[in-house]
């Protein structure tokens, strides 16, 4: 392939534009409060789009890689608050530095002057990344699992009728209680008041009526340890307990919609759903 000057990659493209606006946006309204030259002015916006692009690009990285979705609201609200003090604060030192450097230190009371200023654009810029990056984040993980419906299951119903078999001869524990750590506290939950259990990735979420915990372990290992006469897998992301299902309703073509007595809707998959008919005698 041959580059020129000129070759810009297609997915940079967007960026380039959003660069470009920013820039023309910050200049024509900075332009009647300031005594600096157009020139000059112009220049420094370009710049500043430049550091808020780099920084959103750097909040792509750090928001997936930390796992804010796996904290409690309080915890996600904290680092939200913490993250977003420290883009705002750099944003308007990088602002700063680059503004002296460029309009000279002569005009240090009116590059001070847009300080305030500044820092709202690094407030209004910090929320409109985050929401972006939750966005993309959400579409992935929609496109995870539409592609982990497509894959055929094999696992549900005669897993199922296995661990019958192994509950039955005594071979396997069944699970009483389930103990999750958090932080300094040890959370007990008893097994009849679990609605369902969720996969997160390397992790489960245990969902009661009050609670949603989460807890380092597999969801073969709960599907093997709790009864099987009372809780079902019926996605490859869900296992249900039976007595929480307030009703069953179709879904799309083969599939069934799981409504729940704490209100969550749960997907079944034909195999998740033929093992349930079995538990349920239908």
């Amino acid at each position: 392939m041959k580059l020129s000057l000129t070759y810009i990659p297609l997915r940079l493209l967007p960026v380039i534009v959003l660069g470009v606006m920013y820039a023309l946006l910050q200049t024509a309204a900075f332009l009647p409060i300031v005594s600096f030259p157009l020139g000059l002015l112009l220049l420094k916006s370009c710049i500043d789009a430049i550091i808020l692009l780099g920084m959103g690009m750097l909040l792509a990285v750090i928001i997936p890689s930390s796992n804010y979705v796996r904290l409690d609201v309080f915890q996600r609200f904290i680092n939200y608050f913490a993250l977003g003090f420290l883009y705002i604060s750099i944003w308007v030192l990088f602002g700063y530095l680059s503004s002296i450097l460029l309009l000279g230190n002569e005009n240090r009371d009116e590059i001070r002057s847009l300080i305030p200023l500044s820092a709202f654009i690094g407030l209004f810029m910090y929320v409109i990344h985050v929401q972006i990056i939750h966005f993309r984040m959400i579409q992935r993980e929609t496109e995870k699992e539409r592609q982990k419906e497509e894959e055929p299951e094999t696992d549900s119903a005669e897993p199922h009728a296995d661990r019958e078999k192994e509950n039955s001869n005594g071979e396997s524990e069944v699970l009483e209680r389930v103990a999750v750590k958090i932080g300094q506290k040890i959370h007990v939950i008893l097994v009849p008041d679990i609605v369902y259990i969720q996969s997160d990735g390397d992790y489960v979420q245990i969902v009661t009526h009050q609670n949603r915990f989460l807890k380092e372990e597999t969801m073969k290992y709960f599907e093997a340890g709790l009864p099987s006469s009372q809780f079902v897998r019926v996605h490859r992301s869900y296992i249900v307990n039976v007595e929480k299902i307030l009703r069953i309703e179709m879904y799309e073509k083969q599939n069934q919609m799981l409504t729940l007595k704490n209100g969550d809707k749960i997907r079944a998959s034909v195999a998740g759903y033929k093992a349930l008919r079995a538990v349920l005698n239908l």
